[in-house]
């Protein structure tokens, strides 16, 4: 999403982003939008549209190299990697999901941040974690990475989500009410999942370690 200030906001899945571009549209701050929902940077300058399956035209191409260059304030929210996790089981598990595959990691054109862990299903937390580690070990810590590259930044925490916003709505010099920001409804929660998200001390540990960049990199050690 573009702002009026030329910001661009870099949405992560299931990182509270949902909740950040409905206040930024209640707010008026939003001027329009690049790429798919859930590009990243490298997909921003990409000559795909990952969400549309269709090779960009060279009119959005352009329009996109023109927001690109110069170099725009870039943010995004992270959220802590087991909080991530449970999030992601708690979304998948919903009826209208039903452990949907995202995109693929094999076709350019249907590419989705979350797309390497399609195929992790299970329908207890614990089973869904052990494919995820077999699958794909560090998930978390390598999507964060696509995201928050040298050039973004600001990246906040989906635990301060309020706090963060304000923080980096006052540091582009944007008008805004905080109170209307800090008094936003929640957007975008999943329910409680029919099986219960309970980590297995072993599991936990495990994914601990294999996320340690992402809770070295944002705070959470």
């Amino acid at each position: 999403m573009i702002l009026k200030s030329g910001a661009v906001f870099l949405h992560i899945p299931k990182t509270g982003g949902n909740w950040v571009t409905a206040v930024l549209r209640e707010c008026g701050l939003v001027v329009g939008s690049i790429g798919s929902k859930h590009s990243n940077l490298d997909r921003l300058v990409s000559p795909f549209d990952g969400r549309s399956g269709k090779r960009l035209g060279m009119m959005e191409r352009a329009r996109a190299s023109s927001v690109l260059k110069p170099k725009p304030f870039m943010f995004c929210f992270v959220r802590h990697p087991l909080s991530w996790y449970e999030s992601w089981f708690k979304y998948q598990t919903q009826p209208a999901c039903d452990w949907r595959d995202w995109g693929s990691d094999k076709d350019v054109l249907a590419w989705h941040p979350c797309c390497p862990l399609n195929g992790c299903r299970s329908e207890d937390f614990d089973g869904f974690i052990r494919n995820a580690l077999e699958k794909r070990p560090g998930f978390v810590s390598e999507m964060y990475s696509e995201f928050a590259k040298p050039q973004v930044e600001f990246v906040g925490r989906q635990e301060s989500l309020r706090d963060d916003l304000v923080s980096v709505l006052k540091r582009l010099n944007l008008t805004f009410d905080e109170g209307f920001v800090r008094d936003f409804k929640e957007v975008g929660v999943s329910p409680v999942p029919r099986q219960k998200v309970e980590w297995d001390p072993e599991l936990k540990q495990r994914v601990l370690e294999l996320e340690h960049l992402a809770l070295l990199r944002y705070g959470y050690l």
